[in-house]
């Protein structure tokens, strides 16, 4: 049976000392759940996992109860097939403009269609460039990419531009997304 290839990532964990993850456990969330070839990447909620069947949103609740279960506080997971998520990521608008990968953001939302229905929404609204320059803000079809040439936590983007796109997205630095990808790609 063919397996399919998925990468997790879950914001807010293991930063400073509030909420905790040991790795281990972390990666038993998914073995538990019958998963494999769970690989976790960094301290920061990251994972690629193989299913031996496409997940579900009932699959991902499931992910979402037993980490609450294992770590004691709830979070909401991003979990996209390893092609949704190599696709997003290389199809990145600024990385000609970035200097500095670290700086270089990928926010990644679920792969539900009110998710993303956000990035798309008339709604949506969208800081002008002068607002937030130096940094540079782009709006993908799936995913917000962010140039951010004095540093992440010295971002102009908003708090409110974030607060529009929910509770479950999450961002990685292109040094991140990149090792991310290449344990993808070797398993596609």
């Amino acid at each position: 049976m063919p397996q399919h290839v998925y990468v997790g990532l879950v914001r807010g964990i293991n930063v400073g000392t509030a909420n905790q993850v040991g790795m281990n456990d972390f990666r038993g969330v998914f073995e538990t759940l019958g998963y494999t070839e769970v690989k976790t990447l960094l301290r920061s909620g990251n994972v690629v996992f193989s299913a031996a069947h496409p997940l579900t949103a009932a699959d991902v609740a499931a992910i979402e109860k037993r980490f609450t279960q294992v770590a004691e506080f709830s979070a909401h997971f991003v979990i996209l097939s390893g092609a949704d998520f190599l696709e997003i990521t290389d199809e990145n608008p600024l990385l000609a403009v970035a200097t500095d990968p670290s700086r270089l953001v990928v926010a990644y939302l679920p792969a539900t269609s009110d998710a993303r229905a956000a990035l798309t929404s008339t709604s949506l609204t969208i800081p002008d460039p002068d607002s937030v320059s130096p940094d540079v803000l782009a709006v993908g079809p799936r995913a917000v990419y962010v140039w951010c040439p004095n540093g992440i936590s010295k971002s102009t983007v908003p708090p409110s531009f974030w607060r529009q796109l929910g509770p479950a997205y999450t961002a990685r630095n292109v040094n991140t997304a990149a090792k991310l990808a290449a344990l993808v790609r070797a398993r596609l």
